[in-house]
């Protein structure tokens, strides 16, 4: 049996880079860029971005090396009688509607999915999963274009399903395994990777579009969608070590996202249908414009008609992980207190503030030590440490931190002595003067890390910033309460975000073993929120002649189903437009969907 293809992607040897209009990518797999440098690949993502493979330790890069927006960000998950709640069910059994999602795709960026659940199988035990890009097995073919990972098909996983055994060889290779061949994971066979090991990946699914069990009393949003599903590869470990995350985080690159959208919009072309984007991942790394690498990409992506992206906007809220600061007067100074946590070894540090005014940092520790900052120069960096005790931290600066548009200031803390930190902000100008500290998202820094004077709003995570993604909070539809934690608006340039609210609070859904539990937050939103994008994609179909709706069409229609409380202001920063009401927008905007064409 040949051995296995060199992939820099899964190599922890190998630096990501994300990089803007590579004059020498090629569209199908790994090209060396230059003559004179034969060791660096190259994948590219779509027309504007392309993802760079450099070796370690010659090219680190890090924010220092190569600049801020080229390192690949780190997203976690976005997770900690909603069916009813949403118009969704009500949409699903009117007699002159009856939608279910048929003909629609669904794609999910998580950590995995169980294949063998009932709720991704039809009534005849086979799967509804159509392709599956396990990114992390490096042990079958990658897809056509890709560079890394085992793609599988529906054909696979049904005689996964069917073998006996809890996995299966991929089309790559000539056999199958069976009860009396065991499969041998030493071998260079491309098995259909079993399941989702967090259980993640299977419970956003099933919500968005999990089959019915009538005796467990489930349905998902959508249950009769076509599936399509890129299993995560856990980060490298240089950007874990470099963005001091705890030891266990569960944590995914930036550009790996970037490569699995491509991936989903690809499938959808080859199978000729709409698609349905969920993404219940999130991160508090970028200027929270919508102006990230990743934001940008999706934007691009929904210029194309057929194609929606639902983000959850976190559950940050409530973590203290956000501060928002003012400086009115020439001469005044703001006090950002931060606790640190007993146990923590390190973490990382946002200072975001739109240009032109400059802002200058000093920091004083528990102790009392004080380290001022000189006044910022752009890509800018220098270590400080305090001289009575091991802490450290590197800063670096970027005066015009493009795409954002804004100034920077990137802290990396080591060692930091527990107990209250005082950081003093002063600036230029005399207008009043606004900026923000993000903390990295909860999961990706110690719990007990935060700002003792918070501010709950601008907690949107990346990607819920960017402009044409539907984009949800949460909500209680038990107490029709927000949900404490639900991420809230507006982006730090005062767009309009989040669009509605969804309900995400005990969400039922599929766990391992055939199983059925609750989630809670943001992520049940989101998904409930992408099944309700696949029933009106499905409204779309049945027209005649069927009709694609673009992003900002489903957008329309979601916005004239919502329903309003009179005891708020809309838009609103954590209800955004309102909450979410499928059967709202048909009995609202018949016109898009008259009864006698569907």
């Amino acid at each position: 049996m040949e051995p296995f293809s060199f992939s820099p992607a899964l190599s922890e040897h190998y630096s990501d880079i994300i990089v803007r209009k590579m004059p020498f990518s090629s569209v199908s797999g790994q090209t060396a860029p230059a003559a004179d440098a034969p060791d660096i690949f190259t994948q590219p993502v779509n027309e504007t971005y392309s993802i760079l493979y450099a070796p370690l330790p010659d090219h680190l890069a890090t924010v220092e090396e190569i600049g801020y927006s080229s390192v690949p960000k780190l997203f976690t998950e976005i997770n900690i009688v909603s069916l009813e709640a949403s118009g969704i069910l009500p949409a699903r059994i009117q007699s002159f509607l009856e939608l279910s999602g048929q003909g629609v795709l669904m794609g999910f960026l998580d950590s995995g999915i169980d294949y063998t659940h009932p709720a991704f199988r039809n009534t005849d035990g086979t799967s509804r999963i159509l392709r599956l890009w396990d990114q992390s097995d490096p042990r079958g073919n990658p897809p056509a274009g890709f560079t890394y990972g085992t793609e599988f098909t529906k054909e696979g996983i049904d005689r996964a399903l069917f073998s006996g055994t809890k996995a299966f060889v991929s089309e790559n290779t000539a056999t199958a395994a069976s009860d009396a061949h065991p499969f041998d994971t030493d071998t260079a066979a491309g098995f259909v990777p079993y399941p989702d090991s967090r259980g993640h990946g299977t419970a956003v699914a099933g919500i968005a579009c999990g089959s019915p069990d009538a005796g467990e009393g489930f349905t998902g949003a959508a249950p009769t969608c076509s599936i399509a599903f890129v299993r995560l590869k856990s980060a490298k470990q240089y950007l874990r070590t470099y963005f001091r995350i705890p030891e266990n985080a569960t944590a995914y690159q930036e550009n790996d996202l970037m490569l699995g959208i491509r991936y989903l919009v690809d499938c959808a072309a080859q199978l000729n249908m709409p698609l349905v984007i969920c993404i219940s991942l999130g991160t508090n790394q970028g200027g929270h414009t919508g102006h990230t690498p990743f934001e940008e990409m999706l934007d691009e992506v929904l210029l194309s008609p057929g194609v929606c992206v639902v983000s959850g906007t976190g559950n940050e809220a409530g973590f203290g992980h956000h501060y928002r600061g003012v400086l009115r007067q020439h001469d005044e100074s703001a006090d950002a207190e931060l606790l640190i946590d007993q146990e923590t070894k390190g973490f990382s540090l946002e200072f975001w503030a739109s240009s032109p005014e400059l802002f200058r940092l000093s920091f004083t520790s528990p102790p009392g030590e004080t380290i001022s900052l000189p006044w910022p120069a752009n890509d800018f960096s220098r270590d400080f440490s305090f001289l009575l005790e091991t802490s450290r931290i590197s800063v670096t600066w970027a005066v015009t931190e493009q795409p954002e548009r804004a100034q920077l200031i990137f802290m990396r803390f080591s060692d930091p002595t527990p107990g209250l930190w005082h950081i003093q902000v002063t600036g230029t100008g005399t207008a009043d003067r606004f900026f923000h500290l993000w903390l990295p998202i909860h999961g990706l820094v110690d719990p007990q890390i935060r700002f003792l004077a918070p501010d709950a709003e601008t907690t949107l995570v990346i990607p819920s910033c960017a402009a044409s993604p539907v984009t949800v909070s949460t909500w209680n539809a038990y107490d029709n309460s927000l949900y404490q934690h639900s991420g809230r608006g507006y982006t730090r340039d005062g767009a309009l975000k989040p669009d509605f609210a969804a309900p995400g609070v005990s969400v039922t859904c599929p766990a391992a073993g055939g199983r059925y539990t609750s989630i809670t937050g943001s992520c049940a939103a989101a998904a409930l929120t992408a099944g309700a994008a696949a029933l009106l994609f499905e409204g779309g179909l049945r027209q005649n002649p069927p009709r694609y709706f673009s992003s900002e069409e489903l957008k329309e229609l979601f916005f004239h189903g919502i329903r309003r409380r009179n005891d708020l202001t809309y838009p609103n920063p954590g209800w955004g437009n309102g909450e979410l009401n499928l059967y709202g927008i048909f009995q609202s905007f018949q016109s898009h969907f008259p009864a006698d064409n569907i």
